[in-house]
């Protein structure tokens, strides 16, 4: 391992910047070129197949400028696999997949050469991406594939099920209710956010029927796509194909797709691509010399390493192009250093300004990099175009995170009312909440802050009920799931929810043999590698709970039809939202109005019915405690029933 003391100086002298790494088809010949300065010797080698003993050759390739290696074959070699073997030193020798491999064999060992085109659906020259004009027009609902029709009750094919393929199928239903595609088609979200898809490293792709599972957090190689969503995951063209299938059917119905990157560590460290194609170079080291840990899963890679910062970009400049996403969702944005997170911003606007960027202003442990240069929340006015996750929200609405007999605001606890009343405000400063909740108000526009309550990580809110709400009866439980649904909806900045949390989802846990079951150990908070009884979505819970589902189908209806709960700017925050007085500051109730329209928002977080005085004029109920409208007039003095959430609506004229 390479000990570089300036990298700045390194990169200066050494940085490449041409676009072309990896592979290249032109004039009819087949170009490779790697990049490793200090490499005394690099060498193609070329397969016949993505895994076992069948090496067609071994070429040396050229030293050209700023440490680039190059060769090329006379002819096109489409179909052929490949690895790079890099020498340090004339001695160590490390084989490994090319790090800007596009395409790859069974479990990500080897890159294969593909005419992507070629591997293009019929019709995806001319399907478009839906439009996002901001957004805060988003409503984001966040998907892992296999969770999404594995289970029995999907009523997708035993074949597609767990795959890419389960997102192309129409007309699944269980019973009545819909299911998978027209779920999502159903309940009127804008935007699908795909757990990770790239080649990740945990599940063996040549045993698809064995029982595996991983969200995907384990990065292997960010270019190429995870080989167990496919039908053939021994052909690398198919699982390319089968994505494009899986954009191209949610765009045909209005549905943006969003891919969850993992940029900020690898899942082997010296076993990595990176590593063995230039020792210490793309990832963080401290003081003593020995790997960072920032992410928490024994590494982090350096984004302020020029050649490192080039790779996230052309990675993200491919994915974007060569799949027609439509955004990105970092993980561990807080490791990423600002400068990088700018350009990328830059860069991708260049490609198109409507792409959704956003991230976990967070770490997951201590970076050698100094904290105010690294893209965490409380840094969020140095990289403003960049959506962040609001925790603070989450934690005011149902409890803090971390301690599952937390209270929130929906559940009782009123204290965390003035954080709620940021996040309602978009996390951006008003002129009523001055010296409330400072830490609260961190955004620098309401497209700043992504609002959740619910995420693939930490419990789901029903979840989190069950345990911190375990003395109340179902009926209020459910009372409190949809008024923290409501506030997350209505709330001025953008709101995320689970795949399932519109219908009660649940994780419930296997105990080991010899552990004794409790209200907190039945759930799981942490299921990354849990079994399907976990994590699978259980569609006959939509069927079972379907006024939930309808209720969360309503409140987006709500959002979506009137602008006043999607302002875009702090000055529009200001101008339009006001904070009534209701006569209990736990009460909280806000109007919104502008030259077109008035709205009044009250949410009501005690056991009993609270009283709220409408404004002058004629009103009607936009929205009660099950979702529906009433066109009723009303004026004066209404009941906002307990636990509960309500919308009303001033008649014109």
């Amino acid at each position: 391992m390479y000990n570089i003391t300036d990298y700045q100086q390194f990169d200066r002298d050494n940085a490449y910047d041409g676009d072309d790494l990896g592979v290249c088809f032109r004039e009819g010949k087949t170009q490779f070129r790697t990049w490793s300065p200090l490499a005394t010797a690099v060498y193609l080698n070329l397969y016949t197949d993505g895994q076992g003993d069948n090496l067609i050759e071994t070429l040396p390739m050229e030293r050209h400028w700023h440490g680039v290696w190059f060769v090329e074959l006379l002819r096109i070699a489409e179909g052929v696999f490949y690895t790079f073997t890099y020498e340090f030193d004339n001695k160590d020798k490390y084989e490994t997949i090319d790090i800007y491999a596009r395409a790859c064999g069974v479990n990500g060992k080897r890159g294969c050469i593909l005419d992507m085109k070629k591997t293009d659906p019929y019709g995806w020259d001319k399907a478009s991406r839906p439009r996002c004009d901001s957004i805060c027009d988003a409503v984001i609902y966040e998907c892992h594939v296999r969770d999404f029709s594995i289970d029995e009750t999907s009523g997708i094919p035993w074949e597609d099920k767990g795959k890419f393929s389960a997102f192309t199928q129409t007309g699944t239903k269980y019973k009545d209710a819909a299911t998978c595609l027209d779920h999502l088609k159903e309940l009127g979200i804008t935007h699908v956010q795909l757990l990770p898809v790239f080649d990740y490293a945990t599940v063996d792709e040549s045993k698809p029927y064995k029982a595996q599972y991983n969200w995907g957090y384990d990065p292997l190689n960010y270019n190429c796509l995870e080989g167990s969503y496919s039908s053939d995951p021994e052909n690398p063209a198919k699982r390319v194909n089968e994505f494009k299938k899986l954009i191209m059917a949610l765009h045909r119905n209005g549905i943006g797709v969003i891919m969850d990157v993992v940029y900020n560590h690898t899942y082997y460290t010296e076993e990595s691509a990176f590593h063995k194609s230039f020792p210490g170079y793309y990832h963080r080291r401290g003081k003593d010399g020995k790997f960072s840990n920032g992410s928490g899963c024994g590494n982090e890679t350096a984004s302020d390493h020029l050649m490192y910062r080039r790779f996230m970009i052309n990675s993200l400049k491919f994915l974007a192009s060569e799949y027609k996403l439509d955004g990105f969702r970092f993980d561990l944005m807080g490791l990423h250093d600002i400068e990088t997170v700018n350009i990328i911003r830059d860069e991708l606007n260049k490609f198109d300004p409507a792409l959704l960027m956003y991230g976990e202003g967070w770490a997951g442990g201590e970076s050698p990099v100094r904290s105010d240069l690294l893209a965490f929340k409380w840094n969020s006015y140095q990289f403003g175009r960049v959506g962040l996750f609001n925790d603070n929200i989450r934690d005011a609405v149902k409890g803090g995170t971390f301690n599952p007999y937390d209270k929130g605001f929906v559940s009782g606890n009123v204290n965390t009312v003035h954080t709620l009343k940021r996040g309602i405000a978009g996390s951006v400063p008003h002129w009523q909440l001055n010296d409330m909740a400072p830490e609260a108000c961190w955004a620098f526009e309401p497209e700043q802050a992504i609002n959740y309550c619910e995420a693939h990580d930490n419990h789901t809110l029903w979840d989190k009920l069950a345990i911190s709400a375990k003395h109340n009866s179902r009926e209020e439980r459910i009372r409190m799931d949809k008024l923290a649904a409501a506030i997350i909806i209505l709330a001025q900045g953008v709101p995320f929810l689970q795949l399932g949390q519109d219908f009660l989802r649940s994780k419930p846990r296997l105990l080991p043999e010899g552990e004794q079951a409790d209200e907190v150990n039945i759930f799981s908070h942490d299921s990354y590698n849990a079994p399907d009884y976990t994590n699978a979505v259980r569609w006959n819970e939509k069927y079972e709970n379907i006024d939930v589902f309808n209720y969360y189908k309503a409140l987006i209806r709500v959002r979506r039809n009137n602008p006043l709960f999607r302002l875009r700017t702090k000055d529009e925050v200001g101008r339009c939202l006001k904070f009534l007085n209701t006569g209990d500051d736990c009460f909280v109730a806000f109007k919104l109005e502008d030259n077109e329209s008035c709205l009044i928002a009250a949410f009501n977080p005690y056991p009993e019915k609270r009283n709220i005085s409408l404004p002058e004029g004629r009103f009607y109920t936009r929205l009660n405690e099950q979702g529906k409208m009433n066109k009723f007039p009303i004026r004066g003095n209404v009941n906002v029933p307990p636990i509960s959430a309500m919308v009303f609506k001033r008649i014109k004229g």
